[in-house]
């Protein structure tokens, strides 16, 4: 435990490193050891300025144990620091120098940098491993004239690329560069669509990019390859953007912000899944390769039974007895995926609890109440939670990402209430802005090109009712959603497990099978708004509820959701654990019965589902 600490923690663990670094021999061209010399060489901080010894600032990971300011790295560095020892093998070290303008001294120029820096071009490229999961790697290094883009780091990249492509293999880039190679002219702008071109192909192959933003990221590179990953991770701090800050208070005579361009501001805007410490990258790359591999895909999964996690094997036995009673019973509404028995046992003691539609109005909307992010940690190994819509901002009102089921990699999403009063205003009590329908739905794509279930966790007053929100298409994001949701070619399970408020709920819930936790609501607007609407009187709100039908009960009956998920008593952070349970066990049932159907066969249930309504 101490150990851990000390390794997320970073600074604790920097003499620990630095003992280990003291211990290494004479320095190689490459960076790959480090001299007595280099070692006791100061290297200032270029943040704080502080004067720290190379091996104090190698043992930290090229980060200043003071102020944490990040260190530029030299790409076989990057490389010795992401690939597995001894596996990574350079491709298209060596490259003519191509002068295509002829341009004044340009040749002599590019000879001098190459002699410098020990490198043939600004981009290294090759292929290694990352915790045993092969992978193309293309690292930028800034030292060769800004790391800008001409003919000939293009097409080292694109040749990447397209053996990437060719072999099957991820590809993990990282972007450093100030933009395009002036001296090259138009043909250095040609690079940004030849690289565009060659990760389209990628692409269609179904195959995993990664972007890694590092600093600086500018230019043409940021208009092309850097900005195209399937995830996009940045280090903090970096410098992101396309025209250079110096450039923008030139053109509009107006000071920049502070943070402006910086990867904080682009995760906030929407453009980067994720900012890494670098101390974390190795770690979280090797996780996306992992969810990402192939091995263990819901097909597969399913057939030899999944895997049962740790964290839900305790409540296995409690959360069986649901299903306990011997006799079999008479079905009491459609025909539903689950069985007659069990399907009466939960009814019957829906009908015994006795509580008015009003009664489970209040406990879906109760302050610790467990939100969807509870359920995601409690439910999921290894999530790793991705930002942004790409286009405008990051809504913290609707969560996503990969994880692990059992071993099995899926995608989850889920409307985010807040787990306490400062969270909730943050998070906008769960109703989101159309960023959040849009990065949802960026999600759902994603999962569908890499073949993974979707689950979503729906829990939302209602699409958040703002101007901003009309300013930005509220009413197109959730249609948008509505569109793609219905032809998705993997299983897609929704779960409401709050309020499931109006098109802000269904935006989330155009799946194969809709489930409902016992004290959740599915509403087509609140009692308050319907009461309001049609009895001009907000305060008959409890009498609105039982005439909706909005409960898990009454629509089970109506033929609107596959599933209650029984609370023998409401749900709570205490009994989350055993819910949870039952929910696991649902959910393995459902992936078995998915098995068995074809992507056309997925797309045809859930069109049936809904035009059968």
């Amino acid at each position: 435990m101490f150990e851990e600490m000390k390794r997320r923690t970073g600074i604790g663990n920097v003499f620990d490193r630095v003992k280990n670094t003291d211990k290494e021999i004479k320095e190689t061209k490459s960076g790959s050891e480090i001299s007595a010399k280099e070692k006791n060489k100061e290297r200032p901080c270029p943040k704080c300025k502080a004067p720290l010894l190379g091996r104090v600032v190698k043992a930290n990971y090229y980060v200043c144990p003071v102020c944490g300011g990040y260190y530029r790295v030299h790409a076989y560095r990057r490389i010795e620091m992401i690939i597995d020892e001894g596996t990574f093998e350079e491709w298209n070290k060596e490259m003519p120098i191509v002068d295509p303008l002829h341009f004044p001294d340009y040749e002599h120029k590019v000879e001098e940098t190459r002699e410098k820096t020990n490198l043939n071009e600004a981009v290294v490229t090759g292929r290694g491993k990352i915790y045993g999961y092969d992978t193309v790697i293309a690292v930028c290094d800034n030292r060769y004239l800004m790391s800008s883009m001409g003919h000939n780091m293009g097409e080292k990249i694109a040749l990447a690329v397209e053996r990437a492509t060719a072999e099957r293999l991820p590809v993990i880039i990282y972007a450093a560069s100030g933009g395009a190679r002036m001296q090259e002219g138009m043909i250095s702008l040609m690079q940004m669509a030849k690289t565009s071109a060659a990760l389209k192909r990628h692409a269609k192959a179904g195959l995993l990019f990664v972007s890694f933003l590092t600093e600086p990221t500018t230019g043409g590179v940021t208009a092309s390859f850097a900005m195209l990953g399937d995830i996009i991770l940045a280090e903090p701090g970096a410098l992101i953007g396309f025209a250079g800050p110096r450039v923008i208070e030139q053109t509009i005579n107006q000071k920049l912000p502070e943070g402006f361009q910086r990867a904080e501001f682009q995760l906030e805007h929407g453009f980067v899944d994720q900012i890494v410490e670098r101390r974390d990258q190795k770690e979280v790359l090797g996780t996306i390769l992992k969810i990402h591999s192939g091995e263990n895909n819901w097909q597969q999964w399913t057939q030899r039974g999944g895997e049962k996690p740790d964290h839900v094997n305790l409540l296995a036995g409690a959360a069986s007895a649901l299903a306990a009673d011997p006799e079999t019973l008479p079905p009491k509404s459609r025909r539903a995926p689950f069985s007659g028995t069990m399907r009466q046992v939960t009814l019957d003691k829906i009908d015994r609890r006795h509580q008015e539609p009003w009664d489970v109005v209040r406990q879906s909307r109760k302050s610790g109440r467990p939100t969807s992010m509870d359920y995601i940690e409690t439910l999921f190994e290894d999530f790793q939670e991705f930002h942004g819509d790409r286009y405008f901002g990051d809504d913290g009102a609707v969560v996503g990402g990969v994880a692990f089921f059992g071993g099995m990699p899926v995608t989850v999403i889920g409307q985010e209430r807040g787990r306490d009063s400062q969270d909730s205003v943050r998070r906008k009590f769960g109703m989101s802005n159309p960023e959040g329908y849009r990065k949802a739905l960026r999600l759902m794509k994603q999962a569908e090109k890499f073949n993974r279930p979707i689950i979503c966790f729906v829990d939302t007053p209602g699409a958040y009712p703002g101007m901003e929100a009309e300013e930005r298409g509220q009413g197109e994001a959730i249609a948008r959603n509505l569109f793609n949701m219905s032809d998705l070619r993997v299983p897609v399970l929704s779960i409401i497990i709050g309020q499931g408020g109006s098109g802000g709920a269904l935006a989330l819930a155009v799946s194969n099978e809709v489930w409902m936790m016992e004290n959740a609501t599915y509403s087509i607007l609140s009692p308050e708004g319907f009461a309001s609407i049609l009895w001009k009187d907000a305060k008959k709100a409890d009498e609105a509820a039982k005439v909706m039908k909005i409960t898990a009960e009454d629509l089970y009956k109506l033929g609107t959701i596959e599933r209650i998920i029984c609370e023998d008593e409401p749900a709570t952070a205490e009994n989350l654990l055993q819910i949870s349970e039952i929910i696991d066990r649902h959910m393995r049932n459902f992936f078995a019965t998915c098995a068995d159907k074809s992507p056309e066969e997925l797309v045809n249930q859930r069109y049936d589902r809904f035009r059968n309504c």
